[in-house]
């Protein structure tokens, strides 16, 4: 009787071990799997931000047909020195196209990188850090307008990635990212030269084949602002 007694608790112990093994098995995510949750939560992330680019661009209109009318109603009112001021603050704000001599410096990733997909290697792509730094770097240089793959530069322009997507002013960009200026080339060409000022950009170029390219051009456009702007703080000097 003790011996058929220990012969079922043994075979209970069996089973049972069989059967937590078997939970343990199916509870443990594989790295497959684990990638596939990744790359669909990063999917999900980046089409929220481009659901409320959709949405900051349809602001837009409306926003411009106030600046608008707060425009039209300052020039009915003010004198010369104001207009002249007018036109500064759209400048610096980005509301006015700009079109003069300057610049282009146009980056891309490494030709074996990849963006999309299991393969992805951040080290053979340009980062929202390298646009940044050119772009600070061409602010530093006295430029007097910006753009980055067609999007103004203002002071509250935002760069920043999700992944390997990169945004500006809240809206998508896609390689090669030309960051257009306008300003003094000799001196814009002077700063991007310096390899103490962009080091970490330059290591790349030499290290992982991302590549960076500057054109001097006679004729550079700068479009307006296109980005969310607070209408509400534009007011009338009484």
């Amino acid at each position: 009787m003790n011996k058929q007694i220990s012969v079922v608790l043994v075979a209970a112990g069996i089973c049972f071990g069989v059967l937590m093994s078997w939970q343990f098995a199916s509870d443990a995510p594989s790295d497959s799997n684990f990638l596939a949750d990744e790359i669909s939560a990063r999917e999900n992330l980046i089409k929220g931000f481009l659901d409320e680019q959709t949405y900051l661009q349809s602001r837009i209109v409306f926003l411009r047909k106030e600046i608008e009318r707060e425009q039209d109603l300052i020039k009915s009112q003010g004198t010369e020195s104001s207009l002249t001021e007018l036109e500064k603050l759209k400048r610096i704000l980005g509301l006015s196209e700009i079109t003069g001599k300057g610049l282009e410096v146009t980056l891309n990733d490494s030709p074996i990188a990849v963006r999309q997909g299991e393969d992805i290697s951040s080290k053979g792509l340009i980062q929202a850090a390298d646009i940044r730094d050119v772009v600070n770097l061409m602010n530093a240089a006295s430029a007097d307008a910006i753009s980055v793959n067609g999007q103004r530069i203002i002071a509250s322009s935002p760069i920043s990635s999700v992944g390997t997507t990169i945004l500006v002013n809240n809206s998508y960009i896609s390689p090669p990212f030309v960051v257009s200026a306008i300003g003094d080339p000799e001196i814009m060409i002077q700063r991007l030269s310096n390899r103490a000022a962009l080091p970490e950009l330059y290591k790349r170029v030499q290290e992982s084949k991302v590549s960076m390219k500057v054109s001097l051009r006679e004729w550079v456009r700068i479009p307006i602002y296109n980005g969310d702007l607070k209408y509400n703080y534009i007011n009338l000097v009484e």
